[in-house]
């Protein structure tokens, strides 16, 4: 019988706990301890927080007490979406000979916005002997990953494009706050401006995409719009008056002079009824591939992180990104 692999949680936000309640279903894995600085939980028993009987796993509010004491193989950290925000926690992550796994959107391929950060990762995890790897649903699957497996079948590619529309009713709270519902559109493009707002990670889906299959983009460009209520809307969350934002329309297009090369669009909205996901491709062959009402992006980041875990360990040292892996696949319990 093989050894389960010892794995402790940072962050017990939604996704950080229904990643414990994941792992705690594999019977593969072992969860250590979880970590999260809000005073609130600390020392609370995870069972608690999941709503379930106690698990005898205790909240700590200190990560280097529980790598200290635990020694994981794998710490997955679901706090933040900017680099310079988690890249601490990875050093330190990597100084206890820890393997890591984030959710947060810029480490997926932060090797063009964030090149210093990224090489200093990959250096110290290579000395270190762990793997780093940022990976989710978007990013991390459906606007990159997917696409770029589809195109293995290609014996000519001219371009990729992407939609990506997410029904923002069945969504949570931080996202639907993250997206700007409710603000008037002064309001919503001033916090763009300040890059307050909107969704993180598309840029980096596209830079990876295009990286990958070694496209010659010259320039990718960017473009955050807010989505206007024709009507008053309502969420769980938010009451939404005609004329403010809706919903966000975020998009990021890849040129070689005016070829796109690469096209992804991401609109997150309340007023629609049921998402979508549609890839094209257009070469040798040319085909579209639709995910009818979407993946839904909460419970699959989840599955995401914790079912590329086997393969993690076994990809190369250093920092690196979903191409550096084996294909990875459902865990059976």
């Amino acid at each position: 019988m093989s050894a389960k692999i010892k794995i402790v949680v940072v962050g017990l936000g939604q996704i950080g706990l229904e990643t414990c309640k994941l792992i705690l279903q594999k019977k593969s894995f072992e969860l250590l301890a979880v970590v999260d600085i809000d005073p609130s939980k600390a020392d609370k028993d995870l069972g608690e927080l999941l709503k379930q009987q106690k698990l005898g796993i205790k909240v700590l509010n200190n990560l280097k007490t529980a790598l200290k004491e635990y020694e994981p193989e794998v710490t997955i950290l679901t706090s933040k979406s900017h680099l310079n925000e988690i890249v601490n926690d990875i050093f330190m992550c990597i100084e206890h000979h820890t393997s890591v796994i984030s959710s947060c959107e810029e480490l997926l391929f932060p090797f063009e916005k964030n090149l210093k950060l990224a090489e200093e990762i990959d250096q110290k995890a290579k000395e270190y002997f762990v793997h780093v790897l940022g990976t989710g649903v978007n990013p991390g699957f459906v606007m990159d990953s997917l696409p770029l497996f589809l195109t293995s079948v290609c014996s000519e590619l001219k371009s990729i494009k992407v939609q990506r529309i997410v029904d923002l009713n069945k969504r949570r709270k931080a996202l639907q706050q993250k997206v700007g519902l409710g603000l008037s559109k002064l309001e919503f493009q001033k916090l763009a401006k300040e890059k307050k707002i909107g969704h993180v990670g598309l840029l980096e889906s596209a830079q990876f995409v295009a990286h990958t299959l070694k496209f010659n983009i010259e320039k990718f460009d960017e473009k955050v719009e807010p989505i206007i209520a024709d009507k008053n809307y309502k969420t769980k969350y938010f009451n939404i008056n005609k004329g403010n934002v809706v919903g966000i329309r975020h998009t990021v297009i890849g040129k070689n002079k005016k070829q796109k090369l690469v096209e992804l669009i991401l609109e997150m909205k309340a007023n629609i009824k049921e998402g979508l996901d549609e890839i094209i491709i257009n070469g040798n062959p040319s085909f579209k591939m639709k995910i009818e009402n979407g993946i839904f992006g909460d419970t699959a980041t989840v599955a995401m992180m914790v079912n590329v875990i086997p393969n993690l360990l076994h990809a190369r040292y250093g920092l690196i990104t979903m191409k550096d892996i084996n294909l990875p696949s459902f865990i059976n319990p």
